[in-house]
């Protein structure tokens, strides 16, 4: 088997965001997709390892931020080569917005968030499919 052809499987790239109550947390994430449009059903893979996984777990919540290829290169080094247990990822960070969720999402490189609700999940072994209902979508550009 030549699992190259893994890599011809297209991907984008968004920043998932949730909160545990009083800190907002977000993490790079490749897997996104709607499942159903009535309902309108996404979902979303998430490795067991990221702080984000865990308070998605615990508050069953989320928003993805859709992410242009203009996306700048520090959006990745924000969200995706630091841990939000150990820092927080929106300090001093410019580029957000709240949504009526309470979450934030990206508002620079992005164009489009999408909220939901957790209805359902999946072990994956290493990662978690979190299933969820589209409760609000906002294309931003």
């Amino acid at each position: 088997m030549d699992t190259k052809a893994m890599f011809k499987i297209g991907y984008g790239l968004y920043v998932l965001t949730t909160h545990d109550g009083d800190k907002q947390n977000g993490c790079i994430v490749n897997s996104v997709m709607q499942v159903t449009s009535s309902p309108n059903r996404i979902c979303v893979a998430v490795n067991k390892s990221n702080h984000t996984h865990n308070r998605i777990l615990e508050n069953k919540f989320f928003n993805v931020s859709v992410l242009t290829e203009k996306a700048s290169f520090d959006i990745f080094k924000r969200f995706g080569f630091q841990s939000g247990r150990d820092v927080d990822k929106f300090k001093d960070y410019p580029h957000v917005k709240m949504a009526a969720n309470d979450v934030y999402y990206i508002t620079e490189g992005t164009n489009a968030y999408i909220s939901a609700y957790v209805v359902e999940t999946i072990d994956l072994e290493t990662h978690t499919l979190f299933i969820a209902n589209v409760v609000n979508a906002v294309v931003l550009n």
